[in-house]
């Protein structure tokens, strides 16, 4: 066999297995496993809405910057599209993530050899696919994915050397990011770190998500134009992070967080003792980077371990992490031993970890029951859900309003608004909107008793009816007696006994 033929298989080899460990681990069960969660069928009603012509979050108007939903357009609109290509399902945004998680790895295994090593690079790009948070949250409709694509760009590109070609492509992942969520900037700050001795990169990084930045401002303020919606949302957005680092901040909180991310399981501890073997001139931007994530990242927010998808931006640097550190191991008993024995010895071993984790999590695939661990708070019965949807389908016209969360609410055909949207419609303030919204950012009635059917399911007991200034709306409900009309064991249908017809769409 000669020697381009030994080279093509086993580059082709690799490939197919990272094809093939994807395709089970990420493709079965992929519409109802994990079971829906509200942030991504908010994302994907907004998504649907985007891709249909329509800037809007259900019944209000969305600059993507206020607080309710700071997620921006690029990939909310590429969720939606591939709803709309499968008849406005979310199977296709599903299908959007899976693909997303498969760029992931194979960037690690083709853009990390040159750096780390071929068999790194391909345990890296396995270990990514079979963690169990992976196999999960890129099944999930989330901003956050795209952003830890763009992540992994940028960090793939800040270990090769300085070139113009390079630095761009290192901001193309930031606008990637951009495009996605404001948690870019962590990256951002990242990547000027690893930069910071040279000073002549730094407009390369920065200009392209810049350029994005720009253009969703500016085509936000032009579209609603002399409406100065999207600075609004801006400063509300800016005030409501700012009082949530005042609140999750403390001077011991920071490091407190950052302990208990990295220790609550094996594979993040494992992480953090990578982190610090790709401290060398080598691999160090591995390091910075996730270093200056983390730091960013975890310091007001103590909940990661379990409401994971926040974190998901940074996995795929800890897996590189990973990846750099069984490199820095190799290479140090080549040094100290002679011989290449020990180091292939300690990476053919290091093989059997995403082996292991794949054999792990394959039979949940394959059954469909992924769990996350916020399951509390997602879907509980997702066929429940869709008989209840095909139930309120029957007996509505398009035009009329439903109040329900965004998990039944994005398989009926007709308009909706959630308690919050209706909570703030009565002029108080609540969870997502600290202070009040502009009736003119209304396209239509939020009112609750301008609709005709309420739908309480298992989110809204468990979380909705809890947040603040909630309850008075269903206190008038429960004094009005509205009946039930449709229940099931996690859901209920409620009627407006004094219905009325609902006005027209305002135009936007």
């Amino acid at each position: 066999m000669s020697y381009a033929a030994l080279k093509r298989r086993l580059v082709l080899a690799p490939l197919l297995v990272i094809l093939l460990v994807w395709t089970f681990l990420y493709l079965p069960h992929l519409r109802t496993s994990p079971r829906w969660y509200g942030d991504e069928t908010l994302t994907l009603m907004i998504g649907k809405s985007l891709a249909s012509g329509e800037a809007v979050d259900r019944s209000l108007i969305a600059t993507f910057w206020h607080p309710s939903y700071p997620y921006q357009p690029g990939y909310a609109w590429l969720a939606g599209a591939m709803a709309w290509i499968f008849g406005g399902d979310i199977l296709g945004a599903r299908l959007v993530n899976t693909f997303i998680a498969l760029a992931i790895a194979l960037l690690i295994y083709f853009g990390g050899r040159a750096r780390l090593g071929c068999l790194p690079a391909f345990f890296g790009a396995l270990l990514f696919l079979s963690s169990d948070q992976a196999v999960i949250h890129f099944r999930w409709v989330y901003p956050h994915n795209a952003v830890a694509l763009g992540f992994t760009i940028t960090t793939l590109a800040l270990l090769r050397s300085s070139r113009p070609p390079v630095d761009w492509t290192a901001g193309l992942g930031l606008a990637i990011g951009a495009l996605s969520h404001p948690l870019f900037v962590h990256g951002a700050a990242a990547a000027w770190a690893c930069r910071i001795k040279r000073p002549q990169t730094w407009l390369r990084l920065i200009i392209p998500a810049t350029i994005v930045l720009a253009s969703t401002i500016g085509l936000s303020l032009v579209h609603y134009w002399p409406h100065l919606w999207v600075f609004q949302d801006m400063a509300t957005l800016v005030e409501f992070y700012r009082d949530f680092n005042r609140e999750n901040a403390s001077a011991w909180q920071a490091p407190r967080n950052i302990a208990v991310f990295y220790s609550h399981d094996l594979f993040h501890f494992g992480s953090l003792v990578a982190i610090f073997l790709c401290c060398s001139r080598r691999l160090y931007p591995i390091a910075i980077f996730a270093g200056t994530v983390s730091i960013l990242l975890l310091q007001n927010r103590q909940n990661l371990p379990v409401f994971y998808y926040q974190a998901i931006v940074l996995l795929p640097i800890l897996v590189l992490a990973w990846a750099g550190g069984l490199r820095a191991i190799s290479t140090w008993l080549r040094s100290i031993f002679r011989r290449t024995f020990a180091a292939r010895a300690v990476l053919f071993i290091a093989m059997l970890i995403p082996i292991a984790t794949t054999l792990l999590i394959l039979p949940r695939s394959l059954r469909g029951n992924l769990v996350s661990r916020n399951d509390l708070w997602v879907t509980q019965d997702v066929s429940e859900v869709q008989q209840a949807a095909t139930w309120i389908n029957e007996h509505i016209r398009p035009d009329e309003l439903v109040i329900c969360n965004q998990n039944i609410g994005w398989l009926l055909k007709c308009r909706t608004a959630d308690l919050l949207q209706s909570t703030v419609w009565e002029k108080r303030t609540t969870f997502g909107f600290p202070t009040l919204v502009d009736a003119s950012r209304f396209r239509y009635d939020a009112d609750i008793s301008r609709a005709k059917y309420l739908v309480l399911g298992d989110i809204d007991s468990r979380w909705t009816v809890h947040q603040e200034n909630v309850w008075p709306s269903l206190e008038r409900i429960s004094q009005q007696k509205w009946p039930i009309v449709w229940s099931g064991k996690y859901y209920l249908v409620a009627e407006n006994p004094t219905y009325r017809q609902p006005e027209k769409l305002k135009e936007d």
